[in-house]
């Protein structure tokens, strides 16, 4: 049955012979490349409530709700849980477009391809009914070769975007036992379904650009060229103690500094927003000295925006593909769905020299052999051996991924089953490979621990802050400004993590967080965050060449909130930033910095704070220059009223008579700087406690 709608459309379009410049802006972008007529679909709408409504693409249902006013900012107060039904919606979201005959006259073969979209069930209508069928797999491209014939004079695209909960996957029922997650079943991006610094913000929609392809010759593979390579291999050599796992440029061993990268928004949609995040995060990257980082594997794959970044700026990437924390299955639809997916993303990944390694996943082999997996579901014997299987298939050094890699990487690229190792609670986890180093933070050690259990190269470890005040302010009304508020905590996903923080703060700086506003609170826990991460940071440089690398949890946020990373969501550097900045400088004096962590910052005995602040400013220029009269520990400076950004050097020391100035640097680059003023902290103003040192 041919909607009402589409016979309007074919009326509206049968007067486009008479107006045809009209026809030019109707609805698509069109382009030709290699011989190829494209048409890019982009005019889309989407039903609610029986309305059709404008949707766009690339774009996700909650991004289109929001620009109607229909749901409210997931990312503001407690909102996350009043937009919750929209995941849960009982009927598939439909999505459509249309396009003309005119589009594809001409031609004898046609395309119709989606890079990127969630969950889906795809029909064309025209004369007839078209059923292309599902797509399963949002990291896949998705490519349907259209009958040239019988299309009538207009065609329209209709998009089913299902919800990805757990009663639309039959592999449930005929698996026959449990998963630790089931969720492992949807080829979604793990991290939307929430995690223990994100939302669970689980959307759907056509992510990525959809377009019509046109042919009139046989279609040709596109050529691969193969990148210019940056001479970087990973050496894993059987030693006396263990196995190594060391960076060679160019046959020399050097030490890798970074940290690891999660989805840079909720909904990665790559619109010029993202893009400018993308430079702002990955400039900053740059600026601390970085090296290295690693795209972790609960994510998403990223875009070539990304890659072709990090390839300029001289950013190397570690790779996970995406499985995390989880057991997958292994039946031959899963497993050719995979392969599928690994195959696109290789050859598309692979043209950028900044990728120096393939990971098969993160945590998988850390959950299998400590996570309590196989007392908890009770597997049986056999069961536990098609597990192992299934987990060997996929990600084993002769298995799927590696396969992949072998084939589609023309630099042939170090690939590694999984990212640890050896989980934390091994003693393997210092000696062999690379290691996550959670027992401070979950385990809830002091960081002198950092110091015991260095190993070959630190992938993971690292301790929670809070956003500075001026960025909890745009997500907390202000009569939630507490650190027990609904909202406070709707913002801290990890269970336990006010109490660990708190524990931490009593230990290191003295301080009871019952008696601290909630703008000291974020302030603290940022400075305790620097220290604790910082002095593991310390504890891998000094440790060379036993450890040659590390990379800290996390560099970034994908909405506002309390959690590792050292850069929040608006773009503001915590002070774990500045921290390893300093600590990353090629000229680092870490004897100084030995020096420095030999007491707890309880312990130093600090004056009152005496300065003179100046603020210099230009309409795109701030400079602040502080004279200080007392020795200043700890020096924070925010701009008042908040501008995004951060200051070339701040979270600083400072001798009495010291004179230090600094320079902001705005994220947006063109911000009206000539009235903002600066706003200033330091650690003097909490009291003096009593003594206690590290074990150094």
């Amino acid at each position: 049955m041919i909607s009402l709608e589409f016979q309007i459309f074919r009326i509206f379009k049968s007067s486009m012979k008479y107006f045809p410049s009209l026809l030019v802006t109707l609805l698509l972008l069109v382009g030709c490349t290699n011989g190829v007529h494209v048409v890019e679909l982009t005019d889309w709408r989407f039903q609610y409530q029986g309305q059709w409504l404008g949707a766009t693409v690339p774009g996700c249902i909650h991004t289109d709700l929001m620009a109607h006013n229909i749901i409210p900012d997931p990312f503001y107060g407690t909102n996350e849980d009043s937009v919750q039904w929209v995941d849960d919606y009982d009927s598939a979201w439909i999505y459509r477009t249309f396009v003309t005959y005119e589009e594809w006259e001409g031609y004898d073969s046609i395309d119709l391809v989606f890079d990127g979209l969630t969950f889906a069930y795809i029909t064309l209508f025209s004369d007839k009914k078209i059923d292309l069928g599902f797509a399963d797999n949002m990291f896949r491209q998705w490519r349907y070769t259209l009958p040239t014939a019988g299309l009538g004079d207009t065609l329209m695209v209709e998009v089913h975007l299902f919800c990805t909960g757990l009663n639309d996957f039959s592999g449930l029922e005929k698996l026959g036992y449990h998963l630790p997650d089931e969720r492992a079943f949807t080829r979604t991006a793990p991290y939307m379904q929430g995690w223990d610094w994100g939302p669970k913000l689980n959307t759907r929609g056509l992510w990525q650009p959809v377009r019509l392809e046109c042919f009139n010759h046989k279609r040709h593979e596109k050529k691969v060229s193969t990148p210019s390579s940056w001479n970087v291999e990973l050496h894993q050599d059987k030693d006396s103690i263990g196995q190594s796992f060391t960076f060679y440029k160019d046959g020399k061993p050097f030490f890798v500094k970074g940290a690891n990268w999660i989805p840079c928004h909720s909904f990665p949609i790559l619109t010029p927003e993202l893009k400018e995040r993308y430079r702002y995060l990955l400039t900053s990257v740059k600026e601390a000295n970085f090296n290295m980082l690693r795209v972790w594997g609960g994510g998403i794959y990223e875009p070539d925006f990304f890659y072709d970044l990090c390839d300029s700026l001289g950013i190397m990437v570690w790779q996970d593909f995406n499985f995390s924390c989880a057991l997958y299955p292994s039946d031959p639809a899963f497993l050719d769905n995979v392969r599928e997916e690994a195959l696109q993303q290789v050859r598309r990944i692979a043209q950028h020299p900044c990728v120096v390694v393939w990971c098969g996943n993160n945590e998988v082999k850390n959950g299998w052999e400590d996570w309590g997996w196989q007392q908890q579901y009770k597997w049986t014997p056999g069961q536990i051996a098609e597990l192992q299987h299934g987990i060997d298939t996929l990600f084993g050094t002769n298995g799927i991924l590696a396969q992949v890699v072998q084939q589609c990487d023309p630099l042939h690229r170090a690939y590694i089953t999984s990212s640890p190792l050896y989980g934390w609670g091994h003693p393997e986890c210092v000696t062999h490979g690379d290691s996550h180093y959670w027992g401070v933070w979950w385990g809830e050690e002091p960081f002198e621990m950092y110091k015991e259990k260095t190993g070959r190269f630190m992938s993971e470890f690292g301790f929670q802050s809070y956003p500075e005040y001026g960025t909890v302010c745009r997500y907390c009304p202000e009569q939630q400004r507490n650190i027990d508020s609904p909202v406070m905590r709707a913002h801290q996903k990890h269970g336990r993590g006010r109490e660990i923080i708190d524990k931490a703060m009593m230990q290191y700086y003295g301080l009871d967080s019952r008696n601290l506003p909630l703008e000291d609170y974020c302030y603290v826990s940022q400075l305790l965050q620097a220290w604790g991460t910082g002095y593991g940071i310390l504890q891998h440089l000094l440790a060379q060449p036993h450890c040659m690398g590390t990379l800290y949890w996390q560099l970034n946020d994908c909405w506002p909130v309390a959690s590792w990373s050292s850069i929040d969501f608006y773009g503001n550097w915590k002070a774990l930033h500045y921290r390893a900045k300093a600590l990353f400088a090629p000229d680092a004096d870490l004897a100084m910095w030995q020096e420095y962590y030999k007491t707890y910052p309880k312990d130093l005995d600090l004056e009152m704070p005496l300065y003179d602040l100046e603020t210099i400013n230009k309409r795109h220029s701030l400079k602040v220059k502080l004279h200080a009269y007392t020795m200043l520990r700890d020096v924070f400076l925010e701009t008042v009223p908040h501008v995004d950004g951060h200051f070339d050097i701040n979270f600083f020391d400072v001798g009495k008579d010291g004179v230090i100035q600094a320079t902001f640097i705005p994220r947006n680059p063109h911000a009206d700087l000539s009235h903002i003023g600066v706003k200033f902290k330091c650690l003097n103003d909490f009291t003096p406690r009593e003594n206690s040192n590290l074990d150094n």
